[in-house]
């Protein structure tokens, strides 16, 4: 049963102590992302728990996995809905996880923290995507460190500072080096790309909340940005599309007076579209009208989302999309090897044929054979 932490204090008081303020040379006090001061103990940061979209993620790629005391149904044992979209952080955990007892249910619909079953795991520090209020409760009886992630995702300076504030707390210093230094060379290797002005890309289907849509598109879309391409979205004006923090929702007129020149379909509703251009005659013939399909310039790409967003799929899409739009620049190159890269920098362990032969997989990294989907 969820309580708010208010009520765990009436119920737990003998582990209000978790959250008291360390003293003497053992203390640490940080602030955290949300701006919040955190005080804690410096030798009693063994036991760890990761709260929220996108915390596990982040723990997991600087920090030490065997710390984890708890973990959220939708990154645990029972994971579900949108937690069954490819997320490459989960699966090379997964078996690890998959043994940890449930801190509660986790994913959207639970957006304030199970007070009980993380005090019954007993954890010295909370690592948190929830917001402040929630986390300056669930403070009172764990130190709880506040996180941001920015607009940008893997190449933002939220990320890139949370990622240094959980190796600070965690005395993995040298790691988050490690990842920084890769990180800024991927940057520096977008910096050259100039956009074409003349060739307009449309990116549907990218899950927000685990709904999907060919006519939803990401309106900002930072793989779009750092690969240097025009996101057609941005030549829409804003009264022809629905702006919510799931994309941006337009019509299939606004789409086909748009007109885009190459189409990226995010993995995570590519099924969706692929059922509904078989089956539905006059959506296919509207689409086929398109200048990207007319010439064959549809591709698919891995989930971009999936319990907030797969910060090295954002990296690998980016190189993806790059690839094709500057083929100049990347000569002989190999999706599949560049992906294993990113994944053993992040998860430890190649995992391209893996990602792609998951169900929202869907084959990886590949252009769309649109005779294909009417067989």
């Amino acid at each position: 049963m969820k309580i708010k932490s208010i009520l765990a204090l009436a119920l737990f008081p003998m582990l209000v102590s978790c959250g008291a303020t360390p003293s003497g040379d053992n203390t640490a006090t940080i602030t955290d992302m949300q701006g919040r001061t955190v005080t804690y103990d410096k030798t009693k940061v063994n036991r760890v728990v990761c709260v929220g979209a996108g915390a596990l993620r982040l723990y997991s790629y600087v920090g030490d996995m065997s710390k984890l005391v708890g973990s959220e149904d939708i990154d645990g044992a029972n994971t579900f809905g949108i937690g069954n979209t490819a997320r490459p952080y989960y699966l090379a955990n997964k078996e690890f996880l998959s043994t940890l007892p449930s801190i509660g249910e986790g994913g959207p619909n639970a957006q304030l923290a199970n007070t009980e079953l993380i005090l019954a795991a007993n954890p010295d520090i909370v690592v948190s995507f929830l917001n402040a209020e929630a986390n300056e409760a669930l403070g009172k009886l764990v130190p709880t460190i506040g996180l941001k992630q920015g607009r940008d995702g893997i190449f933002s300076d939220e990320i890139m500072q949370s990622l240094e504030l959980i190796a600070n707390v965690f005395g993995r210093e040298t790691r988050y080096n490690e990842l920084k230094s890769y990180i800024n060379n991927c940057k520096a290797g977008f910096a050259n790309l100039t956009i074409d002005e003349n060739v307009k890309t449309y990116g549907p289907c990218v899950a927000g909340w685990g709904q999907t849509d060919f006519l939803l598109g990401a309106n900002y879309f930072p793989v779009f940005k750092y690969a240097k391409v025009k996101n057609v979205l941005d030549t829409i004006q804003d009264s022809e599309k629905q702006i919510s923090q799931m994309g941006a929702k337009i019509s299939m007129e606004t789409l086909l007076a748009a007109n885009p020149d190459r189409v990226f379909i995010d993995g995570a509703g590519y099924s969706g579209f692929a059922s509904k251009y078989k089956s539905d005659a006059d959506f296919r013939t509207k689409v086929n009208s398109l200048p990207a399909f007319q010439n064959g310039e549809v591709y698919k790409t891995l989930p971009y989302n999936a319990y907030y967003t797969n910060l090295e799929i954002q990296l690998m899409s980016t190189y993806y999309v790059a690839s094709v739009a500057h083929p100049e620049a990347f000569a002989n190159f190999d999706i599949a090897a560049k992906c294993n890269e990113v994944t053993t920098m992040f998860n430890g362990k190649a995992m391209y044929t893996e990602l792609s032969q998951h169900p929202t997989g869907l084959g990886g990294y590949h252009k769309v054979d649109l005779n294909s989907l009417l067989a």
